[in-house]
């Protein structure tokens, strides 16, 4: 399990950094106008676009990397990480998204992870 968790960490970091680099271009007016409300537009397509990139990136890498349930772990991992960083809008993280993406796949590795019923059960 902390195997899982170590390589979720590294993939929820380096899709944070990604993420918080790509938003810092849009934000600077690198990428777009600043003009004509092109960057909130292209804002606005970024992330729905990013998510899905996102998922099938880290769905290649916890592959590669011979991880359990590699999609699972890659879709909640995503979600968990877009929800973090969506709360670091109001409250000023610096790199927040990197942050976020440690902290969501952090979460999502035992959350998706196989558990052999016998010791759930045997809890009870």
């Amino acid at each position: 399990m902390l195997g899982r968790v170590v390589v979720g960490v590294a993939v929820g970091a380096g899709l944070g950094a990604a993420w918080w680099g790509l938003r810092e271009f849009i934000a600077a007016g690198v990428v777009c106008s600043t003009e004509d409300w092109d960057c909130l537009g292209l804002g606005l397509v970024a992330m729905p676009v990013s998510l899905l990139v996102g998922v099938l990136l880290s769905w290649l890498v916890l592959a590669v990397a011979r991880q359990a349930r590699p999609l699972g772990f890659a879709a909640v991992g995503v979600t968990f990480s877009a929800v973090l960083t969506l709360m670091t809008v109001w409250v000023n993280v610096p790199a927040g998204a990197v942050l976020a993406g440690v902290v969501g796949f952090a979460l999502a590795a035992p959350v998706t992870a196989r558990h052999d019923v016998r010791e759930t059960a045997r809890r009870g």
